[in-house]
Parts: C-alpha cells; sequence; structure tokens
C-alpha cells in the first residue's frame, strides 16, 4: 500500500519534533509519507518543519494561507497527496502515529478496501468527554438518520475515491461529519480500531479550549448536521 497521511499543524512547533519521530518508528516497512499542513501558524511552526522536512525523506509540508479553518486545511492537504490511500490525524500526539499504521492495515485487511472507512474509537475516555460525544451522536442519529460513534475521533484512514464524494466540504471542524456522511449516504462500510486518547503534551486544544468554545463548535455542528439531513448542504 502507497498511503497518506494529512496532519493539520496550527501553532504545533513544540511537539513538532517528537511527533515526527514517532511517525520514523512507527513507519516500519508501511509506504507512508507524512503531509503536514501549516494552517497558517503564528508561532515558529514554518521553521521547525522546514528543518524536519530536510531530516525525514518521506516526509513534506504545506503552508495553507490564510488560515479558513480546520477542514480547509485538511482538504488541501488530502487533495495534494497523490497516493492511493489516504488519511488524516492529529498533530498534538493525542492520536499516536502507530494508530495510523493499524488503520492502514486494517483497511488493507477488510474484505472490500476500496468501500471501506476505519477510523479510530477512543478508549478511557472522562465520563464529562462522552457527555459531549454522546450528544452529538445523539444529534447525528436525528438529523442524518445513522449512527455515527465518535465522530471526532482519529485517525480516519480510506481510499482516494472517497474524494469523488466531497463537493462541497466544510472549511470548519465540521469536516469530520461531512466526510462520515459521504461514505455512509455512498454506500461504504464504517469499521473502528480501538485508540487511546491522552492529553496533549503541548499547547491547547482549538475548539475545546474554554466552555465557551466549547458551547461554540456543538453549536454550529447541530447547525451543519441539521442543514446537511434537509439536504441544503451537498
Amino acid at each position: 500500500m502507497k498511503c497518506s497521511v494529512i496532519l493539520p499543524c496550527y501553532n504545533e512547533a513544540k511537539g513538532l519534533p517528537a511527533l515526527l519521530a514517532r511517525y520514523a518508528e512507527a513507519r516500519g516497512d508501511l509506504d507512508l509519507e507524512v503531509i503536514c499542513v501549516d494552517n497558517g501558524s503564528r508561532d515558529q511552526t514554518p521553521a521547525v518543519l522546514a528543518a524536519l522536512m530536510a531530516i525525514y525523506p518521506w516526509a513534506r509540508s504545506i503552508r495553507v494561507e490564510p488560515n479558513r479553518g480546520y477542514g480547509d486545511g485538511l482538504f488541501q492537504g488530502l487533495r495534494l497527496a497523490d497516493r492511493e490511500w489516504l488519511a488524516w490525524s492529529h498533530a498534538d500526539l493525542q492520536t499516536d502515529p502507530g494508530d495510523v499504521v493499524i488503520a492502514f492495515r486494517a483497511l488493507a485487511a477488510s474484505a472490500d478496501p476500496q468501500r471501506t472507512l476505519i477510523k479510530g474509537l477512543r478508549q478511557g475516555r472522562a465520563f464529562k468527554d462522552q457527555i459531549i460525544t454522546w450528544g452529538m451522536q445523539a444529534v447525528a442519529l436525528v438529523t442524518l438518520r445513522g449512527w455515527y460513534r465518535q465522530i471526532n475521533a482519529q485517525p480516519k484512514a480510506f481510499h482516494r475515491d472517497l474524494l469523488g464524494h466531497l463537493a462541497q466540504p466544510p472549511v470548519d471542524f465540521n469536516f469530520d461529519i461531512y466526510v462520515l456522511y459521504q461514505a455512509h449516504r455512498h454506500g461504504w462500510r464504517t469499521s473502528t480500531i480501538p485508540v487511546l486518547f491522552p492529553p496533549r503534551p503541548h499547547g491547547v486544544s482549538n475548539w475545546a479550549s474554554t466552555w465557551r468554545s466549547k458551547v461554540r463548535t456543538i453549536r454550529s455542528s447541530i447547525w451543519f448536521m441539521t442543514k446537511l439531513g434537509l439536504g441544503r448542504h451537498r
């Protein structure tokens, strides 16, 4: 399998050396390239990435300006990738790079790899975090009439054919549910792999740093899923 994983990197300068070092360990014999998307970072991310790209020949980076949102950066990275098998994951080490390798191997072992999406299923999370996840799953069940477990859990791995169904991907954090919905809508099977989700070693979450940001993101997701379910967004 020739694989690419897309990592959105917004202000991740402190954690990038450890991240790429971990990918170097985890790759094994998998033909995996890592595409780091610097989504308009305001810290030293560009300089750190430039230094790391010289060390790891299987990694490359792009800079997206202006930063239009998480989804826009991811989609630009996915379109840049020219390999057959694609994935995206976190760049903050909350999802272990080894899980990306496991996801690709699970995809290869599935009954129909070209029409299967493999995603993470987070284990051992705090109860308060699970409440939000359950709430979003309930909203998706009502608005999209489907069961979408842990919508924002990473990694997500799939065949590049899925990109052809992403006509109007959202530029924000609703990118995850949009891709899952389009996969389901077009007859793709979704399978999960267990993953751990430890705290970030560096920085803060871009959507959950405060309760105000959490409420804003949740409200946006509910509105987006409602429009998607009503056919007002394709």
